[in-house]
């Protein structure tokens, strides 16, 4: 098999978690079949690291307006919490969601939306995340959520997965 042909290894990518750069939360977005069917992507911003959700035509949800499926959004509000959350966990645990509370505040056009995130409570096991995402500009989201994930301990040195 050639270099580039060799799966990601979880070596490479447990050595990156913490790392805030777009390489490791693009990686860690790669792990999520959603996000890839999505099209998701990371870009860098002044203010930290943004999912971007590129527009187009089979994520209209309201062919009248048109505007995006709001069950797109969700999930765009999900995995951007995921992923922010486990960049954080410095030891490259997949979190699991406890709770997710959208507000929808406008319509999300047919445009590319995009979303960040901010770790609002962070502990041992369970983590508080709100998501903001918006289309033009960022002082006029389109949703908020509030995602609360939880992270699996270890029992004797051991996941409760590898026991």
């Amino acid at each position: 098999m050639s270099e580039t042909a060799r799966p990601m290894s979880s070596r490479t990518l447990d050595q990156d978690v913490c790392a805030d750069t777009p390489a490791t939360w693009q990686r860690l977005l790669e792990r999520i079949p959603y996000a890839r069917h999505l099209g998701l992507a990371i870009h860098q911003s002044g203010t930290g690291m943004e999912v971007h959700l590129p527009y187009r035509d089979a994520l209209i949800g309201n062919i009248m307006l048109p505007a995006v499926h709001g069950g797109v959004i969700g999930g765009l509000i999900e995995i951007t919490a995921r992923v922010a959350a486990q960049n954080r966990d410095a030891q490259a645990r997949r979190p699991r969601i406890l709770d997710c509370n959208v507000d929808y505040l406008r319509s999300a056009r047919a445009r590319s939306t995009y979303a960040a995130a901010e770790i609002v409570r962070q502990g041992r096991r369970t983590t508080l995340v709100h998501v903001s995402c918006w289309q033009e500009r960022a002082s006029t989201p389109v949703a908020h959520g509030r995602v609360q994930l939880l992270f699996e301990t270890a029992f004797g040195g051991k996941t409760r997965e590898e026991q």
